[in-house]
C-alpha cells in the first residue's frame, strides 16, 4: 500500500468515525432535551423520570443509583472529544487555511459552505461549555430533578451557560445530521438539498423552542 493510498483510507476512516460520533450525540442529545422536557408535564413527572435514569426501580429503597448519571457524563464526555479530535482534521485551523476559505466563500457564496462554517462556530462554543455541564451535572448527580436542578439553572446562574449551550448544541447537530444525510446518500432520490435544509431548519426551531420552555418551566421550582 502506498503512502497516498494509505492516505486515503485513514482519511475515510476518520470521516466515518466523526459521522457515527456525530449521529450517536446528536440522537443522545435530543433523547436527553425530551427528557429534561418532562418538567412540561409537572416536577412529579420529571422526578419519575430522573429516578427512572437513576435506575430507581433496581434499588430496593427505590432511591436509585445516582451514580449512573455520573457515568453517563463520562462517557458522554469521551463521546464528544473523540467526535472533537476525528472533526479537527477537517477545520481549517492555520491562518492560511482561513484566508484561503474566506476568499472561497466570497468568490463562491454556496449554502453548504455558510453551514459547514456555522457548525464549526458552533462546535467551539460546545467544547467549551458541554464539559462544564457535564462536570455540574456528574459532580451532583443527587440534585437531578425538578427542585434541584431548578436551583441550578435559575438561583445559581446556570440560565447564562444553559441558554447559548443549548441554541449552540442544536444548530450543531441540525446542520451535522445534515451533512452526514448529504454525504452517506441517506435521503433518497426524492428530497432536495432545499427540503433537507428547511427539515433542518424545522427541526433546529422545534428543539429550541421545547429547550427554552423547559428551562423556563424550572422557574417555580427554584425558591
Amino acid at each position: 500500500m502506498n503512502r497516498k493510498t494509505h492516505r486515503v483510507k485513514w482519511s475515510g476512516l476518520l470521516d466515518l468515525t466523526q459521522s457515527i460520533s456525530g449521529i450517536l450525540l446528536a440522537i443522545f442529545l435530543w433523547v436527553h432535551l425530551c427528557l429534561v422536557a418532562s418538567i412540561l408535564l409537572g416536577a412529579e413527572a420529571m422526578q419519575w423520570v430522573a429516578k427512572t435514569m437513576e435506575l430507581s426501580f433496581l434499588s430496593a429503597d427505590g432511591h436509585g443509583y445516582p451514580w449512573v448519571v455520573t457515568v453517563m457524563a463520562v462517557l458522554i464526555g469521551v463521546l464528544i472529544l473523540l467526535h472533537v479530535l476525528v472533526a479537527l482534521h477537517k477545520l481549517p485551523l492555520t491562518l492560511k487555511q482561513q484566508r484561503a476559505l474566506n476568499k472561497q466563500m466570497h468568490v463562491i457564496p454556496h449554502e453548504d459552505t455558510k453551514l459547514w462554517r456555522w457548525q464549526a462556530i458552533t462546535g467551539v462554543i460546545v467544547l467549551l461549555a458541554a464539559p462544564v455541564h457535564l462536570w455540574l451535572v456528574g459532580a451532583a448527580p443527587e440534585t437531578i430533578g425538578p427542585y434541584g436542578s431548578a436551583d441550578r439553572i435559575w438561583n445559581q446562574g446556570g440560565w447564562l451557560l444553559y441558554v447559548p449551550l443549548l441554541l449552540a448544541v442544536e444548530l450543531h447537530a441540525a446542520v451535522g445530521i445534515y451533512r452526514v444525510v448529504l454525504k452517506w446518500g441517506l435521503a433518497g432520490d426524492d428530497m432536495t438539498r432545499i427540503q433537507l435544509r428547511k427539515a433542518k431548519s424545522i427541526a433546529s426551531a422545534i428543539f429550541i423552542l421545547v429547550g427554552l420552555a423547559s428551562l423556563v418551566a424550572f422557574m417555580p421550582h427554584a425558591s
